[in-house]
């Protein structure tokens, strides 16, 4: 094991807080090295950051209010659904 380079376990354990740049210097260095060599731990570092950019685009638009006849439909519609 070189210690001035992550695992890739660590690196696993670890992208959570790399993403979110809450490591210390030495750490992100260990994990950064370690991202460049491995091709495997990189693709997950690239997966995981396109699936927050998915998560994150969610939310980001307007949200509609449904109009109150279609909200008395809908209500109306479980109600003769219940047992």
């Amino acid at each position: 094991m070189k210690p001035w380079v992550a695992t890739c376990r660590e690196t696993r354990a670890r992208l959570s807080d790399y993403l979110d740049d809450d490591l210390g210097a030495r750490t992100r260095t260990r994990i950064t090295r370690h991202l460049a060599r491995c091709e495997h731990c990189r693709a997950l570092l690239e997966s995981v950051t396109r699936t927050l950019e998915q998560l994150r685009s969610l939310g980001s638009g307007e949200q509609v209010e449904a109009a109150p006849a279609t909200v008395r439909a809908v209500v109306e519609r479980i109600k003769l659904e219940e047992p």
